[in-house]
């Protein structure tokens, strides 16, 4: 039976590698704010860039809203596509209960290796006024969608419900 989790990452914009690094490891999935629904909402929107400290890598910062936290606000963790290959990616985060490996890092190692405190400063925690404008309406609408999750509870869909996105996602070829 698909469960919520595996059709929050098939629907986001990620390419095949990455959702078979992250389908291939439980304690990613575990550590992603994205499959973490009960306190975040994914914008659905990734920010690919490079630091000029390794050029060679592949930096993919995706937006999430952490609306279960005191202060609501978005945050921004980094999967690293490391040489660009779409074959091994190290996700930098801060969650806690969630193990630290090879595959699995602090935010403070990205900032070691990719910032330097010159790239991504302040690009962790954000407000709603440092979000890049392009996502701005995404994020409007996951605070109007975390308005709705806290009046009613979505998170047990029943199995019809479950069947039928999935079907509409793989229509889609998601």
């Amino acid at each position: 039976m698909v469960s919520a989790t595996d059709l929050i990452i098939r629907m986001q914009p990620y390419s095949k590698g990455l959702k078979s690094f992250i389908f291939s490891n439980p304690d990613v999935v575990k550590a992603l704010k994205i499959t973490n629904y009960k306190g975040f909402i994914s914008l659905g929107v990734i920010i690919i860039s490079s630091s000029p400290l390794a050029p060679e890598d592949k930096v993919i910062g995706f937006y999430v809203y952490d609306y279960k936290s005191r202060s609501e606000k978005f945050k921004q963790d980094f999967i690293v596509d490391i040489g660009s290959k779409d074959k091994e990616f190290i996700l930098y985060t801060r969650f806690s209960g969630v193990k630290k490996s090879k595959k699995i890092r602090d935010i403070n190692d990205f900032s070691e290796k990719y910032s330097k405190n010159k790239y991504y400063v302040k690009s962790h925690h954000l407000k709603f006024e440092q979000l890049p404008k392009e996502i701005k309406p995404r994020a409007l609408k996951a605070i109007e969608l975390s308005k709705k999750l806290k009046e009613a509870d979505f998170r047990n869909y029943s199995k019809d419900k479950r069947k039928k996105i999935d079907l509409e996602l793989r229509k889609l070829g998601l």
